[in-house]
């Protein structure tokens, strides 16, 4: 569910915009404001996902009441709306989501709080990989036991002839198979009872980092990043092999590979 915060001085505009919050199922509007200071203090104590702001407002218009929040304070996703379009590059000089025009479409408001939501999750992701980073840096200063001992660096299956050594940094991807894995290697696939998200655990992430809920794949095996329809996005080996990017990680391996999302 989306947390919304709605401030405007007009009672027919507020009233549109929060005909427009209804009409998203998984959207909740949490507070309306009259005006810009009303809006700051809210926006202070409920923490909104997303603030709605009418760009002319009496006492505090939209602009002041975002440039009076401090470092460090709760920023939300910032929507304007106004009557005036002049206002529209200082919108998108303070980072807006977006810029709507008076009387707002409901199908433009569920664009932006589209383009919202989006932007929320990416910096959730961002700040997830951000802190894994983090740990891991800590780890190494802390003078701690070598982490990456700890971390699995081959594996013995089965075979029709034996048990086989694979080392993991050979291992180019592994893919989930019902209650087993398969680990790719060299054209080839060994079948090995694990789950992807234990292995995923217990790999060495500078190596070996998950892209799907079913897939991990060898980072120093990823050779191109593609398209994959509309909207998503594969990564393409070494070897040829083409692995789709589950939507939850996209962030995270464009980050990881240092790669920007393309327009």
């Amino acid at each position: 569910m989306i947390r919304i915060l709605l401030a405007d001085d007009e009672p027919i505009a507020l009233e549109r915009l929060e005909l427009a919050v209804a009409g998203i199922p998984d959207a909740q509007l949490v507070a309306k404001a009259r005006n810009g200071k009303e809006a700051l203090t809210l926006i202070r104590e409920l923490k909104p996902d997303i603030a709605v702001l009418d760009i002319q407002m009496p006492v505090k218009d939209g602009f002041a009441a975002i440039a009076d929040l401090k470092p460090g304070e709760h920023l939300p996703e910032i929507i304007f709306v106004t009557a005036y379009q002049e206002h529209a590059v200082r919108a998108f000089e303070v980072h807006a989501v977006d810029y709507l025009l008076k009387p707002v479409s409901f199908e433009r408001f569920r664009d932006a709080v589209r383009l919202a939501r989006a932007r929320l999750e990416a910096r959730a992701a961002e700040v997830r990989f951000a802190e894994l980073q983090q740990l891991i840096a800590s780890l190494r200063e802390s003078g701690a036991p070598d982490s990456a001992s700890n971390y699995e660096r081959e594996f013995w299956v089965r075979t029709r002839d034996g048990i086989v050594r694979i080392a993991a940094e050979n291992i180019e991807a592994i893919t989930a198979e019902g209650d087993y894995v398969l680990l790719h290697v060299a054209g080839k696939t060994h079948l090995l009872k694990d789950t992807i998200s234990s292995l995923a655990s217990r790999l060495d992430p500078a190596l070996h980092l998950r892209v799907h809920r079913s897939t991990i794949v060898n980072l120093k095996q990823v050779a191109s990043l593609r398209r994959r329809g509309p909207k998503g996005m594969s990564l393409t080996l070494d070897s040829g092999s083409d692995y789709a990017i589950g939507p939850n990680y996209v962030e995270t391996v464009l980050k990881v590979v240092n790669a920007r999302r393309w327009r």
